[in-house]
């Protein structure tokens, strides 16, 4: 697995763990926003052209990635956003802002495409992160990296069974972090990182180098073994660039990790909360640094994270 951590002010989260799981102080933070248990309505789902769908299955199998237009609603969009720095204004990590309705009802936009690439039965694996990449020279997104997590998740015809989805809140571009990959087909190390979860990037040429700049509001997707990272930001950027990621895999398959989640039941506020604390316990500092206050925070992180792990069968 990649060393890719966020550092997070531990103190803060303690002293506020009485908020946290309190789903009224989330209602009164965003009043606009819904905290509900919802589920993925299929007769609500955006229907996507077939051959539109084809073309993102050619480039993925050839290139390692794919992306789309804008797909959510503007005012989808500016929800997310709002969201995301009413959080933040409150001084809790970004992440939090995935206790409301928005980011799972953004699914009704892409499930068309996940069951066309995944199959009918695809589950979501929730390691959720939300970026938030400031206007500013010290902005940056996650260092270059191959996700791998997993082993083998390319099938036999080339297609992925676990796909990165990277849904994108504002625009994202050159000067404000915008996505950099190395194209699987031009990437020497790339089939030995399918059976090697530390493979490296080392022999590609600069000039393979691919910016995948994309509007607010698309979905971006990838398998394992892209090698990919987000740029450093610019203090002549506009605006932020903000998104958030998660996994999802094909659901005829054994379950890759601990934890999936069906998007056709209901998700609520405790599931949500399951998910806020999987990430920060995955993605952050928190295990690898400790401090004196970790005990407390893990066992806190490690109460919620419980309720969404997979059960022994």
């Amino acid at each position: 697995m990649p060393d890719f951590k966020k550092t997070l002010n531990l103190s803060e989260l303690l002293e506020a763990k009485t908020q946290i799981e309190d789903i009224e102080f989330w209602r009164n933070l965003c009043p606009q926003a819904k905290i509900s248990d919802i589920a993925l309505n299929r007769a609500k789902a955006l229907r996507v052209d077939a051959a539109q769908i084809q073309d993102y299955q050619s480039v993925l199998r050839a290139e390692g990635y794919f992306q789309t237009p804008p797909m959510l609603p503007v005012e989808m969009q500016q929800e997310m956003l709002a969201c995301i720095e009413a959080v933040k204004m409150a001084g809790f990590p970004q992440m939090f802002a995935l206790v409301y309705d928005v980011f799972y009802e953004a699914f009704h936009y892409f499930d068309n495409i996940l069951r066309s690439m995944l199959g009918e039965d695809y589950k979501m694996i929730p390691n959720f992160w939300i970026y938030y990449v400031p206007a500013a020279e010290g902005g940056k997104g996650f260092e270059p990296h191959r996700d791998l997590e997993y082993l083998n998740t390319i099938d036999a015809q080339g297609n992925p069974t676990v796909l990165t989805l990277w849904v994108t809140v504002t625009d994202a571009n050159p000067l404000n972090s915008c996505m950099y990959v190395l194209p699987s087909h031009r990437d020497p190390e790339y089939k030995a990182a399918i059976t090697n979860l530390k493979q490296g990037a080392t022999l590609f040429k600069l000039e393979d180098v691919r910016a995948i700049p994309v509007a607010g509001g698309a979905l971006s997707a990838w398998d394992q073994y892209l090698y990919h990272w987000g740029s450093r930001g610019s203090v002549r950027a506009s605006h932020a660039r903000v998104s958030y990621a998660l996994y999802c895999q094909r659901g005829d398959m054994a379950p890759v990790d601990d934890s999936w989640i069906d998007l056709r039941t209901d998700l609520g506020f405790a599931d949500r909360l399951g998910f806020i604390c999987r990430g920060i316990y995955r993605y952050s500092y928190v295990k690898s640094d400790p401090t004196q206050q970790t005990p407390e925070l893990l066992a806190f992180l490690e109460k919620h994270l419980k309720s969404i792990e997979l059960q022994p069968v």
